[in-house]
């Protein structure tokens, strides 16, 4: 009876630690997930990077990203934007690349800045309030990866609030769905780790 016991505690410890991340993530970011148009005007987006291509184009994803970056700074909902990923991505520097598709499509160079150390969500959420100093922001990513995000930015000490861009309807349904599986490891991660 006492092994029953202690395998029952064992698996309530287990669900503990499986649901407080994903708990933390729905409290955190709860109403901070908006659409463009109702989503409250702040000085900064900050985009984070999602992969470039070999041939130095952003990845599907991360154009995804950069067009709502984009109908954001159209709308005035946003007036500068900081684009933040890994210096090194495939042979480019992924802000740079990022930089370069904003300013293809309208954004001024002097509105976007560079990131290089964004190699992961914590560290541009970190480098955004430390760095930068900035303490509102609106997130954008994708969707399945925005919550997270949001609650990251805030842990690091930013009221954000988030706007993604819906991959699963522009036909990357299985990007979308391995990314979304993917979040389950990474909420625990950012719960337990990003301090």
């Amino acid at each position: 009876m006492r092994g029953l016991w202690m395998g029952l505690a064992a698996l309530a410890g287990l669900v503990l630690v499986a649901a407080l991340p994903s708990g933390w993530v729905m409290a955190r970011s709860f109403r901070r997930v908006r659409a463009v148009p109702d989503v409250p005007a702040t000085e900064f987006a900050l985009v984070l990077g999602a992969g470039v291509r070999w041939d130095g184009k952003p990845s599907r994803i991360l154009q995804g990203r950069l067009n709502v970056a984009r109908a954001l700074f159209e709308a005035d909902k946003v007036r500068r934007i900081i684009v933040s990923g890994s210096p090194e991505s495939r042979g480019h520097s992924e802000p740079v690349v990022m930089r370069q598709h904003l300013v293809s499509h309208g954004v001024p160079a002097s509105a976007v800045t560079l990131d290089e150390s964004g190699v992961d969500t914590w560290s541009s959420c970190r480098r955004a309030a430390e760095a930068f100093g900035l303490r509102e922001i609106t997130v954008v990513t994708t969707r399945f990866h925005l919550r997270r995000a949001v609650a990251l930015c805030r842990r690091a000490g930013i009221d954000a609030y988030g706007v993604g861009h819906d991959a699963a309807a522009e036909g990357l349904r299985r990007v979308s769905a391995r990314g979304a599986r993917r979040e389950f490891l990474a909420t625990t991660k950012a719960f337990w780790w990003s301090r």
